[in-house]
């Protein structure tokens, strides 16, 4: 899942803003890719725990922000709609400073630098995700909130939208039941 956030983002041609990413915060570009590599995943878990807990309607919800955006990924407002992203996919403060220092124990990247990357790059994998699924769908029980709840023997829902596209990328073996995928997800986080 994080692998096609990423080939999404190279295709919306993301190198050069990770590389103005990189440069507001003092990296070089080769680091800003390194960061990039190592920060999506989070957000990818974070979103797929978000759908686990069934609030899939967050996902929708942060890529209709980030879809609409149409400004420099390394500039003020990407830094605002990116923290705002960061509080709804991880809800605390201390969550995302968790994944930062994370991602400086596997990359080497100073903490600080990967705290202050992250909200530009919460906005990027957002609207990479957005853009990607054409309609960002905006009821409770659209994408995957309705797909999740569904799946569950709740209200049902089409899987339309980001959250759509995303429950697409987390069912990796193609069996039609993603929740496999999500309770996977679930444990490497809860040991990590």
């Amino acid at each position: 899942m994080s692998q096609q956030i990423l080939d999404m983002i190279a295709r919306m041609g993301g190198a050069d803003s990770v590389a103005a990413m990189a440069s507001r915060v003092g990296l070089s570009p080769e680091q800003g890719q390194a960061a990039l590599a190592a920060l999506v995943p989070a957000l990818a878990g974070g979103m797929a725990k978000q759908v686990q807990a069934g609030n899939g309607s967050i996902v929708d919800s942060v890529a209709g922000l980030a879809a609409a955006f149409t400004g420099s990924a390394a500039s003020d407002q990407a830094i605002g709609h990116g923290t705002e992203i960061l509080g709804q996919v991880f809800g605390s403060q201390d969550v995302t400073a968790a994944v930062a220092q994370n991602a400086a124990a596997k990359t080497g990247i100073d903490s600080a630098a990967l705290a202050a990357l992250l909200p530009m790059v919460a906005t990027l994998a957002a609207s990479a995700l957005g853009n990607g699924s054409g309609t960002v769908a905006a009821p409770a029980q659209s994408g995957l909130g309705g797909l999740l709840g569904g799946l569950l023997g709740g209200t049902s829902g089409g899987a339309g939208g980001a959250a759509g596209m995303l429950m697409g990328m987390i069912d990796t073996n193609k069996d039609g039941n993603p929740l496999d995928e999500i309770m996977g997800m679930a444990s490497k986080m809860m040991r990590s």
